[in-house]
């Protein structure tokens, strides 16, 4: 038993205010948890995984605090099983964008018509530095009818991580993607770039995903997902798919069966068979999971 995949499991508080003249004071303070143990994730943060105020207006909305980021944001967008924890964004855990969150964060966003920008700057904190560990980010989206179009980008100054465990390092993302509705369908597809030159990295990402829904209950999810890591001189590939059959019992309540198959080569065995990898793979090159779940949401 395990927390389910579909989306994580959180509770949180919300609140907006009246300020007249059509602007509003926002909060938000969102806790994860796993429901097997009722240990709290994130690293036992009280409020993990959001926890930020806000002002909201015609202008858009500004907010600052531990929140989302503009390129994770963008890619999850455009990824069909981004919160299942199982496309690009879930498998690595936020790596390919140095972290889903990020603390000490100022970010806008503002719809204009069919346009939607957003940016964002994360201050570092770090004693003697003003830039090492902050990072800046922008998106733009452009969504007519059935088609939306996404692209970002982010840059993160001086960064280590277990990816690229060389310090003064910038990593720098971006990212392209898609989504189209045809009838009950909605096909999902991106690439994404991420790189950090002074460790000799790079890793290319290609997403592919459909989202169908059968019945106004049932909905049938699946994707491919091919990488390509390359690394301090060695290169690897990674091949993921999935597949998700959810039935709805109401607006709040679903169940779900899922499979998902990845394989790993080269650099890519390597790097899954590090301790802390988000995804395990216990020294093999394949990995085959089926899960069954139940989610409740109120």
């Amino acid at each position: 038993m395990t927390d389910g995949v579909l989306t994580g499991s959180r509770w949180g508080m919300y609140g907006a205010e009246d300020l007249g003249g059509n602007y509003q004071a926002i909060f938000v303070l969102e806790s994860g948890f796993a429901p097997d143990t009722g240990n709290s994730l994130q690293g036992g943060r009280l409020f993990g995984r959001k926890a930020y105020v806000g002002l909201q207006g015609d202008f858009g909305t500004i907010t600052l605090g531990r929140q989302y980021t503009v390129i994770h944001e963008a890619i999850a967008s455009t990824d069909v099983m981004a919160l299942a924890n199982l496309g690009l964004v879930g498998f690595q855990g936020g790596n390919y964008t140095g972290g889903v969150r990020q603390d000490n964060m100022l970010k806008y966003t503002g719809v204009f018509g069919g346009w939607t920008l957003a940016a964002q700057h994360a201050f570092g904190e770090v004693a003697g530095s003003f830039t090492r560990s902050s990072s800046t980010g922008g998106s733009v989206t452009y969504a007519d009818g059935p088609f939306k179009v996404v692209g970002g980008y982010q840059v993160i100054r001086n960064t280590t991580t277990y990816f690229v465990p060389t310090p003064n390092s910038d990593q720098k993302v971006w990212m392209l993607g898609g989504t189209y509705k045809i009838g009950p369908a909605t096909l999902f597809a991106n690439y994404v770039n991420n790189r950090v030159d002074a460790a000799d990295y790079r890793n290319q990402t290609i997403d592919l995903g459909v989202n169908y829904a059968i019945t106004q209950a049932v909905s049938l999810m699946a994707l491919g997902n091919y990488d390509r890591l390359q690394h301090a001189g060695n290169s690897g590939r990674r091949f993921t798919g999935a597949v998700m059959l959810d039935y709805a019992f109401s607006k709040r309540t679903d169940v779900y069966i899922e499979s998902d198959y990845t394989k790993l080569n080269g650099a890519w065995t390597t790097l899954a068979g590090q301790s802390n990898f988000t995804t395990p793979f216990f020294g093999n090159s394949t990995r085959l999971g089926v899960m069954a779940g139940l989610r409740h949401k109120f």
